[in-house]
């Protein structure tokens, strides 16, 4: 079958400019994949349990094998086949980190975008309402080295967190003595429900969602706001400059809008409290399946005339800026006019 975006073949080639220790991490997953030290399967829709799939690329933007697939029946974007968790798990806790942010470990910029997100997310809340000045028990999943933690805890709420990553936690307990410890949600015991759950571009790196629900259900109430914040597939004309292939990363397993999102959450018996296509998503449970509803034509339709759109959009500024300089100078150049044109602009440079 052909493939709906051709420009994402599986030819190695990363999309991003990587630096070393990003060059040396590509190299160590590709020899992992290629010696079967890190093994894949195959999966069927998560949500409607569809086998029926349209293939839009097969790799991600550090180059990396990833296939990416659009469930005909609602419209879900997922990876399969996919890494198994154990290789997700050494992937994550070796090489992810280094490669996504090409640093060795957490630094202080690292913990002050997370600080950025943060807020991002709290002034969310704020606007609709969805957050009150009393003490709260915040949780994160996926926190990192807990930046966005670090936020609702200057705000005067308690805060705790959980990853997978040890070194971004230690930097997050040593340097902000943030509470912070290795783990997965099932795998938490908790003492009291928590009144605000985070899952902030985590969820679309969880390979098993339904039983992620299953845990979120054990640890919260009816009153527990669950923020979920996943890169949205709708918006890659906004945050990604109609770029897929720089928005497609080996670690993202599904790939929502917020219709497939919602999905996901409404057959295990949650609601929608607010979201947009960001995707920002707040959730509430309430034990009440509804029915799905199909969002294959409106994403196809999206990634298509998105990619159509790709050539006419200066996604690469800087080149463009390059080329046209270069263009400039050829045309100084040809007419032998360098000279005058500088000595002009000098000119014009020391009258101001």
């Amino acid at each position: 079958m052909r493939m709906l975006l051709p420009r994402l073949k599986n030819d190695n080639v990363p999309e991003l400019k990587l630096n070393d220790l990003q060059y040396k991490m590509k190299d160590e997953v590709d020899r992992k994949v290629k010696d079967g030290s890190y093994q894949f399967e195959e999966i069927t829709c998560p949500i409607c349990e569809s086998d029926d799939k349209e293939t839009v690329g097969e790799k991600d933007r550090y180059g990396l094998f990833m296939k990416t697939n659009l469930c005909v029946n609602c419209g879900l974007v997922y990876t399969s086949p996919r890494m198994k968790q154990s290789a997700y798990n050494e992937f994550y806790n070796v090489e992810y980190r280094k490669l996504y942010v090409g640093k060795e470990t957490a630094t202080s910029k690292f913990f002050d975008n997370q600080m950025i997100k943060g807020k991002l997310i709290y002034k969310y809340l704020e606007k609709y309402n969805l957050i009150s000045n009393r003490p709260l028990n915040v949780f994160e999943v996926g926190c990192g080295a807990g930046g966005i933690l670090d936020v609702f805890r200057e705000k005067g709420h308690d805060v705790k967190g959980i990853d997978l990553g040890r070194e971004y936690l230690e930097y997050g307990r040593e340097v902000h003595n943030l509470d912070l410890e290795v783990g997965m949600l099932s795998d938490y015991k908790f003492e009291k429900k928590c009144d605000v759950l985070i899952y902030s571009h985590v969820l679309e790196h969880i390979l098993t969602v339904n039983e992620e629900l299953e845990a979120i259900k054990n640890v919260v109430d009816e009153n527990t706001l669950i923020y979920i914040e996943v890169p949205g597939v709708k918006e890659v004309h906004k945050n990604y400059e109609f770029n897929f292939l720089t928005y497609f990363q080996n670690a993202h397993t599904y790939h929502f809008t917020l219709e497939t999102l919602t999905n996901l959450f409404v057959k295990n018996g949650f609601e929608l409290v607010n979201g947009n296509q960001f995707v920002q998503s707040v959730f509430k449970y309430t034990g009440k399946p509804s029915a799905i509803s199909s969002d294959y034509i409106p994403s196809k339709n999206y990634i298509l005339e998105t990619e159509s759109k790709l050539k006419y959009y200066p996604y690469r500024r800087k080149a463009i800026s390059k080329a046209l300089r270069n263009a400039v100078h050829k045309i100084l150049d040809i007419t032998k006019t360098r000279k005058i044109a500088r000595s002009m602009r000098l000119k014009f440079t020391n009258k101001k």
